[in-house]
Order: structure tokens, then sequence, then C-alpha cells
């Protein structure tokens, strides 16, 4: 019998797996056909994935008194997805990888502005090296920075904006209900994206996208699994292994060099995202200990 931590630690390493090899075939079925087709056709499976949820619990996950925040998050939710898939297109996988670490870094800076959080040293240094690592990968000056890099980022940002209204949106709606209302948003932009380069995909495509959709589906539930099964700091830092996964597909399969800058840069980035994301994650549970002392 496993412990919860061996649990946690299966789990985490299946999902860093899973969404690596997700954004392999992403890449691989772009040379066909065009990303916001790829993007529309994930929402689409995801949305066949939610629909037995809907259909069991009836009515219930699509009552809701926070509409607005749920559209918000599914249009941040389009923008993040359509930069992503496209800058999958055309960026070096393992560069994909290394600057969608950037996330919990962007989320630090967004939560500063919108939920007014204090930033104190710890947090501040942190952000400085994080995008110091991200300078590393990018060598502005001395390459340029590529356009797929530069949606990579737009995607990190947009997604990091999406984590601050999902912090609001848990205290009322649940995960059913947001992931819902977030897929029907979804639908249509990612189809009207679509609509200039669409052609019909061949049964081979559909297959691929139906694997692409499973991976990404697969990959997200287990990554959820991982932190109910183990703690914070035992499961993130193997969330690091999907950059080590990206560098071998993109090597293996897409003939992409492993560039040392990009390995460098990523590891400095995930290292201070995780130190953000552990740190945070000790202090709401002091502030909960507080506010709910214990009775002994």
């Amino acid at each position: 019998m496993l412990s919860g931590n061996a649990k946690g630690i299966l789990f985490m390493l299946f999902s860093a797996a899973a969404i690596s090899c997700m954004t392999g075939v992403i890449r691989y079925l772009s040379d066909t056909l065009h990303p916001f087709e790829i993007a529309f056709f994930r929402n689409a499976f995801g949305l066949l994935f939610l629909a037995p949820m809907v259909l069991q619990a009836g009515t219930r996950h699509l009552r809701t008194t926070r509409a607005p925040w749920l559209v918000g998050r599914g249009l941040l939710s389009a923008i993040a997805m359509l930069c992503y898939f496209y800058g999958v297109s055309i960026a070096p996988l393992a560069e994909v990888t290394a600057l969608s670490f950037m996330g919990p870094l962007f989320a630090t800076i967004f939560a500063v502005l919108i939920l007014r959080e204090k930033l104190h040293l710890r947090r501040t240094l942190a952000l400085i090296v994080g995008f110091c690592g991200a300078l590393v990968i990018l060598r502005p000056g001395f390459q340029e920075i590529g356009l797929g890099s530069i949606l990579i980022l737009c995607s990190s940002a947009a997604w990091s904006i999406c984590m601050i209204i999902i912090k609001v949106l848990t205290k009322t709606e649940s995960s059913v209900t947001q992931s819902v209302y977030t897929a029907l948003v979804l639908a249509p932009i990612t189809g009207l994206a679509a609509i200039a380069e669409w052609q019909l995909p061949s049964l081979t495509q559909f297959f691929w996208l139906a694997v692409m959709a499973g991976l990404g589906t697969v990959g997200q539930l287990a990554f959820t699994e991982s932190f109910k099964a183990a703690e914070l700091t035992t499961v993130l830092p193997l969330d690091f292994t999907k950059l080590i996964w990206a560098s071998l597909i993109g090597y293996l399969i897409f003939a992409q060099m492993l560039d040392i800058w990009v390995l460098v840069g990523g590891t400095v980035i995930f290292a201070a995202a995780t130190y953000i994301s552990i740190r945070e994650a000790r202090l709401n549970a002091v502030k909960a200990e507080t506010t709910n002392p214990t009775v002994r």
C-alpha cells in the first residue's frame, strides 16, 4: 500500500509527463492544422469530458450569481490558450516549458496589483531571480526575441490573472461550475479564431486531437490529485520534470537542439516560482491556524 507522499509523487510525475506529451502532440498537429483550430478541438473535447458530470447534476452547476467573473475567467483563458497553442507551434518545446514556469511569478505581481497583497522582501527577491531566469532564456541584445517566446509569456501572464480570479471564485463556486462556464466561453472564441484557417481534420488528425485532449485532461486531474495526496513541498518540485520531458521530446521527435541557456534559465525560474508557491502555502497555513486555533 503506497503512502500519501508516494501517491502524490506518482501523480505529479504522471501529470508532468502527460502535459509534456500533450504539448508534443500540439506541435505535431500544428504542421498540418492551424494552432487555433487545435485549440478549438482541445476545448470541444473538454466539453465532452465535462458533459457526464453536468448531465448527472442537472442545472445545479449552471446556477451562479457571479457570471461576470466566470465570463472574465473564460475570456482570459481563451487568450492564454490561443497564445500558448500558437507559441508551441513556432517555439522550441523546452523554451515553451521553461517560460511557462513564469505563471506563479506573474500571479504574485497581479495579486499585489489586484488583491492588494503585500510584497515582502523574500518574495521580491524571488521575483527578481525569476525574471533574471527569463532574461537568461531570452538573452535580449544577444539574439532576437522570437514571437513564440513573446506569446508564451503573454499566455503565462493571462493565465496568472485567471489564477487570481479562481482564488476569488473558489469562495462561492465549485470547480465544476468554473470549468463549465470557462468551456462555454472558450468554445465560441476559439471557434471564431479558427474560422479563417479552418480545414476538416482527417480521421488520423481527429485521433491525435482526441489524444491531445485526453492527455491534457488526465494531466490536469493528476496534478490536482497530487496535492490532495501529499504536501505541496513534496510534490511541487517534481513539476520541473516537464522541462526534462520537453527537452527529450523536442530533441528526439522534432530534432530541436538542446539549449543550455534554456535549461539554466528554466531551472532558475522554476526555483523562484516554487519558492514563492511553497512560502505562500506556509503563510496561508499559519494564517489559518491563527484564525482557527485547534482546541487542545
